[in-house]
């Protein structure tokens, strides 16, 4: 009786929290996966030597040369895959870069994810650069986000483009605004506005307002276009031929003023 007492009273002993204790099992060691090593090879060939891959196609419009765009990239080694570079978000310019990413980026529409692959001779070439070595060929994976084009360059009308008079330098002329005012000697300053204009497309490539031009620092073809003027004249100016009988640019000149110029600059 004794003992089946002392047997209740051990049991009695287990409370219901000691019951639900239990010893758990040894968690497991994690098991180390390996990264997957980096896809280095492309599958569409260009005639530029550009390859490359579309890992996901996009949509919409492609950037061109002048765009601005938006991309998540890296950049590895061709040779080893080795991370040489990487971006979220980057804004750069497509004609700012490498020509190699350049005409991939135009391959591109928003959205699409490309891997590219390109030869050292559209990357860095001979010369290499930081972690990049000579002659290496790479591997970028793309993502185009966004871009945006900046807006048209003004272009000069046809009738507006052209000279009618020249120089016995070949220098061509047209006086769009004549004026009484001062002729410039070698020790005046000028202040001119300007705008230079392909002479082919009028495509406007540089304008700028008040330039201060020293004639004597200006080249000898300025030097002699700005001789032909008067103070608040205004001159189209068509630059000599070039030996292959082409021309490159042409300029519009407003002679605002006539200044000494400073004795540093005669």
């Amino acid at each position: 009786m004794k003992s089946h007492m002392l047997k209740r009273a051990a049991f009695a002993a287990i409370t219901p929290a000691l019951l639900l204790q239990f010893t758990p099992a040894q968690a497991a060691a994690p098991v180390a996966v390996k990264p997957k090593p980096p896809v280095l090879s492309c599958t569409t060939a260009t005639a530029e030597g550009l390859s490359y891959t579309v890992i996901k196609p996009g949509n919409d419009d492609r950037p061109n040369a002048e765009s601005k765009v938006t991309v998540n990239y890296k950049g590895m080694l061709s040779a080893d895959g080795t991370e040489f570079d990487s971006g979220q978000a980057a804004q750069f310019s497509v004609g700012g870069v490498i020509p190699g990413f350049a005409q991939g980026l135009q391959l591109m529409q928003v959205g699409g994810s490309y891997r590219l692959c390109i030869p050292a001779a559209l990357g860095y070439g001979a010369a290499g650069t930081g972690p990049i070595p000579a002659n290496a060929d790479l591997v970028f994976e793309v993502d185009l986000l966004s871009f945006t084009n900046p807006p048209p360059k003004p272009v000069i009308p046809v009738a507006e483009r052209s000279c009618s008079q020249s120089t016995a330098t070949g220098l061509g002329f047209e006086i769009v605004k004549s004026a009484a005012g001062k002729k410039p000697v070698d020790g005046d300053m000028a202040l001119v506005d300007f705008t230079i204009f392909d002479a082919n497309t009028g495509i406007v490539q540089q304008k700028s307002e008040w330039e201060k031009i020293p004639l004597r620092q200006a080249s000898p073809i300025f030097r002699e276009s700005l001789n032909m003027m008067s103070a608040g004249s205004t001159y189209r100016f068509c630059m000599p031929k070039t030996q292959d009988g082409t021309q490159s640019s042409n300029i519009i000149v407003t002679l605002i003023d006539l200044r000494p110029a400073p004795a540093a600059d005669n």
